[in-house]
């Protein structure tokens, strides 16, 4: 590592409440990018919409080398179910457009595709720190990179499959737990901290909570600093750490929005535009309760 500060120019936090039916967004897709787009599937939607607003409200723009980093939990889930159902149950091929656009990274192809970009485009998945990863990937390779101001694109995107009744019991969640679609997003960099948003100074993985705690409290947290919880972390739980550390207070969006996998990306960026001058230590724990991720940003 190169000591490198990671600045965010630009943050976006966009979630819809899933209801019993997928969400019509080609309206406010064509509104933000001022046109259309065809044959692309729901998934490659929520990515297009989530970065551009990112991008509308970053303090620099992107250049073409920026690098983009997609992260996600379940996927292109629905395309992934609906060709399932096809060749399965009712044993008809899917059409070829449709097949291709449950690839990896094709929602970040057509991302890259529109912005004119020349860079990396991965697409990360991870059981249950997606974004953290994500993030933290990209922010090594910044901190690494031959480039003077290398720039990246960071987003958590999570799409949800009908019936949600299956999507529920796929994902091994309670029958009547609300469930939400995100797309969430930051523009980070090295340099240009006169356009900087904020600063995020690290993310850290622990293998339980005795090793998180200790390196928690051995870190300089600053005065105003707040604490938020993934959603695998109770209430309780949230209060206690933030008793543990000194902590002045628990952060919670004020749109909060319900249970999606990459909810920690819509929690960093609504932090960024609501709390000004402010600190943030984010904590998930992973479904089983074991293992933490966390990260720390300061907001300028």
């Amino acid at each position: 590592m190169n000591g490198r500060l990671t600045y965010i120019y630009g943050a976006a936090a966009h979630a819809w409440q899933a209801n019993e039916s997928a969400l019509d967004l080609k309206p406010q897709l064509q509104a933000a990018w001022g046109k259309r787009f065809r044959r692309i599937n729901h998934f490659i939607e929520l990515t297009l919409i989530g970065a551009k607003s990112c991008l509308d409200q970053s303090q620099l723009e992107i250049e073409a080398d920026c690098d983009l980093y997609l992260a996600t939990e379940q996927g292109n889930v629905a395309g992934v179910a609906d060709i399932t159902r096809l060749l399965l149950k009712e044993q008809e091929a899917p059409m070829p457009l449709a097949f291709l656009n449950i690839s990896n990274n094709m929602a970040g192809f057509y991302l890259a595709q529109s912005l004119k970009l020349h860079s990396s485009n991965l697409t990360i998945a991870h059981h249950s720190f997606p974004f953290e990863t994500a993030l933290d990937l990209a922010m090594f390779n910044i901190a690494n990179s031959y480039r003077a101001t290398p720039s990246a694109l960071v987003g958590g995107v999570e799409e949800c499959a009908y019936p949600l009744s299956q999507h529920r019991q796929r994902m091994n969640l309670a029958t009547d737990t609300p469930l939400a679609e995100g797309s969430s997003w930051l523009h980070i960099g090295a340099g240009y901290p006169q356009h900087a948003l904020a600063c995020c100074e690290w993310v850290k993985f622990f293998a339980d909570e005795m090793e998180l705690l200790s390196f928690l409290k051995q870190a300089a947290l600053p005065p105003l600093t707040y604490l938020a919880g993934g959603d695998n972390m109770s209430d309780e739980a949230a209060v206690n750490f933030a008793a543990d550390l000194n902590i002045c207070g628990i952060y919670k969006c004020a749109n909060r929005v319900p249970f999606h996998t990459t909810h920690c990306a819509y929690t960093v960026a609504s932090f960024i535009s609501e709390k000004r001058g402010h600190s943030l230590i984010h904590i998930n724990r992973d479904k089983r309760g074991h293992r933490y991720a966390a990260l720390s940003l300061s907001v300028i």
